[in-house]
């Protein structure tokens, strides 16, 4: 994938982007064939778990059909599907709960509002990380700041949507997504968990 160009954002932030926006890409729908022959040229040279777990997602790329049917099984339901992916399921048991009234008041004040056109609520996983893309290239200083926004709204939850992935029998590159969404947020989080240490605690 290309990184997005922005003049005043530093290289490693144009790859946090980067990370956010496949990964709010890959669930918010199933992948069309551009992404997913994007995703097998973009595998990466290094050592470390970041790199590993990428390249197993880019290897796991494969065919569109088949991915597709895969997304609707996994996430796509008259009744209960295999995998929520809302954070009020996660944090409460129930969809359309406190957390997203939450989020709403949170992306208010960040001047951001849903799109009419989506009908899915604000704190489906695609949405929150398109917000901390969107954080990283802006640069905004109104509403919260990235580490905020995380803690707040990703980290009380996204350890247990991966661990949902990983678990579910229908899953094969949604495992790897999820594989790479836990190795690449959990760095984020200890990141962030630094930032706030350093700076007196997110407020």
């Amino acid at each position: 994938m290309n990184a997005p160009m922005h003049p005043m954002v530093q290289d490693e932030d144009l790859a946090r982007a980067d990370a956010y926006a496949v990964l709010a890409r890959v669930l918010f729908a199933a992948p069309d064939a551009g992404l997913l022959a994007a995703l097998n040229t973009a595998q990466r040279e290094g050592e470390g778990q970041l790199t590993a777990s990428w390249n197993a997602m880019c290897s796991a790329a494969g065919d569109m059909a088949t991915i597709a049917d895969e997304y609707a099984e996994l996430f796509v339901s008259i009744g209960k599907p295999q995998v929520s992916l809302f954070g009020s399921w996660y944090l409460t048991g129930f969809l359309m709960e406190k957390p997203l009234a939450l989020l709403r008041d949170d992306l208010a004040a960040m001047g951001l509002v849903r799109n009419e056109a989506e009908h899915d609520p604000e704190d489906h996983i695609a949405g929150e990380l398109d917000v901390m893309r969107h954080l990283i290239l802006s640069g905004s200083d109104s509403g919260l700041n990235q580490a905020q926004f995380f803690q707040r709204h990703l980290l009380p939850w996204y350890g247990d949507l991966c661990m949902a992935l990983e678990q579910a029998p229908s899953a094969s590159f949604y495992r790897a997504v999820a594989q790479f969404m836990r190795v690449f947020l959990d760095m984020e989080r200890d990141y962030f968990a630094l930032q706030t240490d350093r700076d007196g605690g997110v407020k």
